[in-house]
């Protein structure tokens, strides 16, 4: 069964809804010996990137994804700081750590006339290969952002569509066949939000078409 990750941070209550409005069997827990045993994953994150890697490591969570992992038990799906954690770190937290779990270092957003910093509101998806994920969702479909950190680049081999914020291009999802998130918030995306999570999650995980 889908487990999402209770560690004290993080939007439990909406995101369990929509997984609720999709009649998706789910469980939520906040005891890492339940992480290592789970079919598949979900890591939420809202606030700091330093603020999030302290909690998963004050409860034991860091270890505990990391083994399910490597088990390759089942899918782990990241949304918003969730997905900047699965990288190696941030530069809004210098010397935390990420769980390392996809190379690559999360960047501050440059703000300029056209793109304010934070980055809020619906805004378009872009990619050039197609992606379950994405399943019934063209090029173009919009989701809800809240942000002031992304990834700019994802390692070869890895599924990625992108968001423009002005002139710079950033991540915006990304997946590698084990490993999925998305830098926006799929539970507060309307009915696009819905499809993606369903998408994603309905099998156990997102994967490339």
């Amino acid at each position: 069964m889908l487990l999402v990750i209770d560690y004290g941070i993080g939007n439990l209550s909406s995101f369990t809804k929509a997984l609720n409005h999709l009649s998706l069997p789910f469980t939520v827990s906040a005891n890492a010996e339940d992480v290592r045993n789970a079919a598949s994953l979900v890591l939420i994150g809202v606030g700091s990137f330093g603020g999030t890697m302290a909690e998963l490591n004050r409860r034991g969570f860091v270890a505990a994804i990391r083994e399910h992992v490597a088990q390759d038990r089942g899918k782990l799906f990241g949304v918003c700081v969730g997905m900047q954690m699965l990288f190696e770190g941030s530069e809004e937290a210098p010397g935390v750590p990420g769980l390392g779990l996809v190379p690559g270092t999360v960047r501050k957003l440059t703000s300029q006339p056209e793109a304010a910093v934070p980055h809020v509101g619906f805004d378009e998806l872009h990619y050039d290969q197609p992606s379950s994920m994405m399943r019934a969702l063209p090029k173009g479909t919009a989701f809800y952002f809240t942000h002031s950190y992304a990834v700019m680049n994802t390692p070869p081999g890895c599924w990625t569509a992108t968001c423009r914020h002005g002139a710079t291009s950033f991540v915006a999802a990304v997946d590698t066949g084990k490993l999925a998130g998305v830098q926006f918030h799929p539970e507060k995306s309307q009915s696009n939000g819905l499809v993606l999570l369903r998408n994603s999650l309905a099998s156990g995980g997102a994967s490339r078409a």
